[in-house]
């Protein structure tokens, strides 16, 4: 994968992703039911595709606002995907009557829910808007820091190379010659006659 498309697909996952936990922070909050696990995934799924189609190769605040408030609407609408009906629902006499599957989409359309949805769309376009760039500073920091290390590292063993170390004590021209009686070899070799026989 070439590095553009690379990084449209992180930015596209990190804001998929970030837009996903404060929607679901502010649906929680707003009184909405905890989605089960399908109501989490598809939304997130369909954030990425949607997040990684508007993320350009630069940073832009409108592609980022409109991909994180296009993932709010899937979050607020795909939330109720495997949501608990409440337990009290079906006494609620004075209520129309309606099926467990319209229940909590009939629940979740009050303005409180909208207007935390709003909050949580602001909030993820400021935090990804700020933390992408912090994110590129801290990466040019890094890269600063190790070119340093580098030349500190490389400046150090140079110094440490240069130091005069004592010579080795040279070889003598000449090597004697070994002469000694463990050298020689006997006339008679091995176990006595009497014991070999």
């Amino acid at each position: 994968m070439r590095p553009s498309r690379l990084s449209r697909v992180a930015r596209g996952g990190v804001a998929a992703s970030v837009a996903t936990w404060a929607a679901l922070l502010s649906h929680v909050a707003a009184g909405g039911a905890m989605p089960g696990w399908l109501g989490v995934a598809v939304p997130l799924v369909l954030s990425v595709a949607v997040c990684t189609a508007l993320a350009g190769r630069h940073l832009s605040l409108v592609r980022l606002a409109v991909s994180v408030t296009a993932s709010q609407l899937l979050f607020h609408t795909l939330f109720v995907l495997g949501a608990v009906t409440p337990s009290g629902a079906a006494h609620a006499h004075h209520l129309p009557v309606m099926t467990d599957a319209a229940a909590p989409a009939a629940m979740h359309a009050d303005p409180l829910m909208w207007v935390l949805h709003g909050v949580a769309a602001l909030v993820t376009v400021a935090v990804l808007h700020r933390g992408e760039r912090a994110a590129r500073r801290l990466l040019a920091v890094a890269a600063d820091l190790a070119r340093w290390a580098r030349r500190r590292i490389l400046a150090a063993v140079l110094v440490l190379g240069a130091v005069d170390r004592p010579a080795l004590a040279a070889a003598p021209a000449t090597v004697p010659v070994l002469r000694s009686v463990a050298l020689r070899v006997p006339a008679r070799r091995g176990p006595p006659r009497a014991l070999t026989i």
